[in-house]
């Protein structure tokens, strides 16, 4: 007979979520709307369901300084809860989108990274949830109609002003169309370590063995 049944829940992907205060925030997005505008103005046309994208280079650029420092704050804090602290990342990537009514984000991932993430500027109630794809290779899934997170393909981040949300680069994820009646502007970002081949792209055997 059994004496016990337990579950042990194997290989957990990691998501950061970061929320400002309410004042900070809404200072900080106020002025990093008012620079997002100035870059892509004057607003070229994009075909129906596309985006305005400013270049890749924000996190260079002084008007955005404080969130850059912002999002190595955050990355300081997921290398401690991955044991990582020891090897510092740098930004490799940092742009804002605009989506109109309509618009939306297919599903991708981020290569040649190790942490992804987006803040968000403005986010509107409807149509601009995050969508995460499960990364598991599923042969069947039967369907018992009750969604948990064991039993679901996809799970949400769900965005709002003063929000950071970070995840692995590999993990792929989507935006559904904006079914609201404004804008969401968001500002997204790629991180990697920064000597990667010289600190961490040693094999793991070798590592131990250099340890021991």
């Amino acid at each position: 007979m059994i004496e016990k049944q337990d579950v042990q829940e194997l290989f957990p992907t990691p998501l950061w979520i970061v929320d400002l205060k309410p004042a900070p925030a809404a200072a900080l997005n106020a002025r990093l709307k008012a620079e997002i505008e100035r870059l892509i103005a004057p607003r070229p046309a994009v075909p129906v369901g596309s985006n305005w994208q400013t270049p890749h280079d924000l996190h260079t650029r002084p008007a955005f300084a404080d969130l850059a420092n912002l999002i190595e704050i955050a990355s300081k804090s997921v290398a401690e809860y991955l044991h990582l602290e020891r090897f510092p990342m740098m930004i490799t990537g940092c742009w804002a989108n605009v989506n109109p009514p309509g618009s939306y984000h297919p599903t991708h991932n981020h290569p040649n990274n190790f942490l992804s993430g987006v803040y968000y500027v403005d986010a509107p109630g409807s149509g601009t949830d995050l969508v995460f794809q499960d990364p598991r290779p599923i042969s069947i899934m039967p369907w018992s109609g009750k969604l948990t997170h064991v039993t679901g393909n996809a799970s949400v981040a769900q965005p709002r002003p003063g929000r950071m949300v970070m995840f692995p680069s590999w993990l792929r994820h989507h935006v559904p169309s904006n079914e609201s009646t404004t804008e969401r502007i968001s500002i997204a970002f790629n991180l990697m370590f920064t000597n990667y081949a010289e600190t961490l792209s040693v094999p793991r055997w070798k590592a131990s063995a250099g340890n021991s």
